[in-house]
């Protein structure tokens, strides 16, 4: 790379330049001037900011980029983002600030909820089956496929029910927990022993009133009894199901 090169980059709908390298020159005095020359580029240009991915086996670049103007914005396991502000008043939008959890109420046409104990837990109580959602995962899949592999009971998404917005969670993040009532499609349970201790059908009565049934989730199988909640639905011309997950 040349001394007067600079590092291609896109510009993105926000006035910020995008720096599109998989491999950055492992020479760090070249890959800190060639950065330096792209930020003086970028600034002529009137541009707010400069995103730069930096891949976990090229951490060593952290340092020149940060002697640089550049901060951490957020990292995963194949790496590292840093951004620069070139206008000090410029926004920088936030990463995920929240986990998005869903739980399913089921129950059989013996008037029978499913209901689980967690391996490891804290306080011994029955609760509801259910989990995080996985990246791309829609809220009506998730309660479908944890439900599944916590007890292995096939299931069909009916409604939404209720939401609980929680502060403070892991790592200082949020979390959002909704609740989906479900129709169960096979009764015969098989635990998943890695997660979970204990899952039965339990009368539905006998779980509203039992000791060790937390009144968060006495609260939710009510609500989830008394109401219609809402259904999975789409809008013409607005994506589909596996797109856009709307209910009404």
């Amino acid at each position: 790379m040349s001394l007067t090169s600079t590092f291609a980059y896109e510009i993105n709908p926000f006035q910020g330049a995008v720096i599109e390298i998989d491999l950055f020159p492992d020479d760090i005095s070249v890959f800190s001037h060639t950065l330096s020359r792209t930020l003086k580029e970028v600034e002529e240009k009137g541009l707010q900011l400069v995103w730069l991915f930096l891949p976990i086996q090229q951490a060593e670049l952290v340092a020149p980029a940060v002697n640089l103007g550049f901060f951490y914005h957020h990292a995963d396991e194949n790496g590292l983002q840093l951004v620069k502000k070139v206008n000090s008043g410029a926004f920088v939008p936030g990463y995920a600030t929240h986990y998005i959890g869903v739980g399913g109420v089921l129950i059989d046409a013996q008037n029978n909820i499913l209901v689980i104990q967690e391996r490891y837990h804290t306080r011994r109580h029955y609760k509801l089956p259910g989990g995080a959602l996985d990246p791309g995962e829609h809220i009506y899949q998730a309660a479908v496929r944890e439900i599944f592999e916590e007890t292995g009971i096939r299931s069909k998404f009916l409604s939404l029910n209720c939401f609980r917005h929680w502060h403070g969670y892991r790592y200082g993040k949020s979390d959002i927990y909704f609740v989906c009532r479900l129709k169960p499609l096979s009764s015969v349970i098989t635990i998943d022993p890695g997660e979970i201790s204990e899952a039965l059908w339990m009368p539905v009565d006998e779980y509203l009133n039992h000791p060790d049934t937390h009144p968060f989730n006495r609260k939710i199988v009510h609500t989830s009894l008394n109401n219609q909640g809402l259904k999975l639905g789409t809008i013409p011309g607005y994506g589909s199901l596996e797109t856009h997950e709307m209910m009404f």
